[in-house]
């Protein structure tokens, strides 16, 4: 995976309390959208690139199943690593770097498990984005 360290941008360490989850845009755009409709939309970052990626920012990661790991996989669904950097948008990045869904005062992460689940059930609807 290419990095998304920009030294000039601030940085999110990802751990407790913040996981990230990233995908291509396109799935992306869906999950984003099944977790509106679920009221559990959080803060999505967006990176330019081929193809562009979408980073979801959730609560801390929960255990789950060597199945679920192998579907993220199959659909190229990156986990980060704990520790791991993440450029925020900046004046500095805007060119490369935005947000899709800004974090909001007050607003806690969405679950984990949600946005694996709708990962999940946004490629069994559309296999288009395998």
């Amino acid at each position: 995976m290419n990095s998304l360290l920009d030294w000039s941008a601030p940085v999110l360490t990802v751990g407790d309390p913040v996981e990230a989850i990233g995908m291509r845009a396109g799935l992306g755009a869906e999950v984003n959208s099944m977790l509106a409709m679920a009221m559990l939309s959080g803060p999505v970052l967006a990176y330019r690139g081929t193809p562009e990626r979408w980073i979801f920012l959730t609560a801390p990661a929960t255990s789950t199943s060597n199945a679920v790991l192998a579907d993220l996989v199959r659909l190229g669904v990156s986990l980060f690593p704990m520790g791991s950097l993440v450029s925020l948008p900046c004046t500095d990045n805007l060119e490369i770097a935005r947000w899709v869904n800004r974090p909001l005062p007050g607003r806690p992460l969405p679950p984990w498990q949600a946005v694996v689940a709708a990962v999940r059930r946004t490629s069994s609807v559309s296999s288009g984005w395998l």
